[in-house]
């Protein structure tokens, strides 16, 4: 029994991870990467005059997705660099989707109370927009950033790709 006990993923460690402030590079890399995908969200509502949301809620959103995103990605292969092709990047940008769409669930969970999750179709397509176009952008400013930037991201990518390998790993026994 004991065995089988610890295989189980440590769901509080993973949900406090990104943002411990004792893991420096870590908590760095969470801040600078929901910084990207609020961003970009908040760019394409504007651009598709789509319904705006708060930068407070779309920071709820993609900040709790990271604790999900290797977990939510565990049946796909993990993440490659910021360096790899521009494809790449979409194709690992776009492997957050399902992270994103559980986090937006919970955080109108908290907001309304249970509900089985009824999102628009707009809000779903400009929430996936966002999160597989954020990673090509950081490649794009990723070799001109500075080098504790850089690592950081690196750092919160490594985590990712930690997380999917357990999940990946858990999934098949």
């Amino acid at each position: 029994m004991a065995s089988s006990m610890e295989n189980i993923p440590n769901i509080a460690k993973n949900a406090v991870l990104p943002f411990n402030p004792m893991r420096g590079l870590l908590a760095g890399g969470a801040v600078e990467y929901v910084a990207v995908e609020v961003i970009v969200s908040k760019v394409l509502r504007k651009l598709l005059k789509f319904e705006d949301k708060g930068f407070l809620e779309l920071t709820y959103i993609h900040a709790l997705s990271l604790p999900f995103l290797g977990g939510a990605s565990g049946f796909v292969d993990p993440n490659g660099p910021y360096t790899a092709t521009y494809m790449d990047n979409i194709k690992d940008g776009a492997k957050g989707i399902p992270a994103v769409l559980l986090a937006q669930w919970i955080v109108a969970t908290f907001s309304r109370g249970f509900h089985i999750p009824f999102f628009s179709m707009k809000d779903v397509l400009i929430t996936a927009a966002a999160k597989t176009l954020s990673k090509p952008l950081v490649k794009t400013v990723f070799k001109s950033l500075p080098e504790d930037m850089a690592s950081a991201f690196n750092v919160l990518g490594e985590m990712t790709k930690r997380q999917n390998v357990t999940a990946f790993n858990y999934a098949k026994k």
